[in-house]
């Protein structure tokens, strides 16, 4: 659930002096970012998405090419689309889902561009409706998860095409997740057993388990996947074709 808007701070010397740093900022369309480290990329992205209120459809430029725009309002992300691809920019509307198709863009855009410079254009836009947005604080926690190892990055990517989903972390009984509750029933179904088969001492010496992911076809019109590793479980309830195509992603990403 979004939240509530913060309440606009009365104007003041402070305020007015906060203002006039905007305009200034507002008034260079083009502003070069030093890029020490990818860091750095992430942390002028974020920077755009809180000092943008009027809607700006912004391009990021990684040496002097393009590389995404960014569809920002109200300190909001609303779009975010790589440059040639066909994905389209916006997630459903919710701000974690919208959240984390964003971090896994901001982190391909990371990973491409340490090498480079990088700088923003800016230009008015229609305001941004009927799309998934987020904070650049919901954003930054979804950056700092997919970074966390693979299945977290593999979560990230997958989460906008489920339907329904549940994460059991490594060595802990709390689990998220969130989905129509059929489908969360279904998922718990097969955590349940996949949690009895584990349990199951099949030799003395029990080895660590290894990365896995099991495609369970429920019905013409949903599969389930199941990816483990290092303890933790993700299970997604997806249509069969975005299945199959998470599927492939995982073994891109273990291969």
């Amino acid at each position: 659930m979004a939240k509530p808007a913060q309440q606009i701070p009365q104007a003041g010397a402070g305020t007015a002096s906060a203002l006039q740093q905007a305009l200034v900022r507002l008034a260079q369309p083009v502003r070069a970012a030093p890029s020490g480290s990818a860091d750095s990329l992430t942390d002028a992205v974020l920077r755009e998405i809180r000092e943008t209120v009027l809607p700006r459809e912004i391009t990021l430029c990684i040496s002097g090419r393009a590389a995404a725009t960014l569809t920002v309002a109200q300190r909001r992300i609303a779009g975010f689309t790589l440059q040639d691809s066909a994905d389209p920019s916006s997630a459903a509307e919710d701000p974690e889902a919208a959240a984390q198709l964003f971090a896994a863009r901001l982190l391909v855009l990371q990973a491409g561009g340490k090498s480079g410079k990088f700088s923003f254009r800016r230009r008015p836009c229609p305001a941004p409706q009927g799309a998934g947005t987020c904070s650049a604080g919901t954003l930054a926690a979804a950056v700092a998860a997919a970074s966390g190892g693979r299945l977290d990055q593999f979560r990230a990517r997958a989460l906008p095409q489920a339907a329904a989903w549940l994460h059991c972390p490594a060595g802990s009984t709390q689990m998220r997740g969130d989905g129509p509750e059929a489908l969360l029933a279904r998922l718990d179904a097969v955590r349940q057993t996949l949690a009895s088969k584990a349990s199951r001492p099949a030799s003395a010496r029990m080895p660590v388990p290894k990365p896995d992911c099991l495609l369970l076809p429920v019905s013409p019109q949903l599969h389930i996947l199941a990816a483990s590793d290092g303890g933790a479980l993700l299970l997604l309830a997806l249509p069969p074709e975005a299945a199959r195509t998470q599927a492939a992603a995982w073994a891109s990403l273990y291969g």
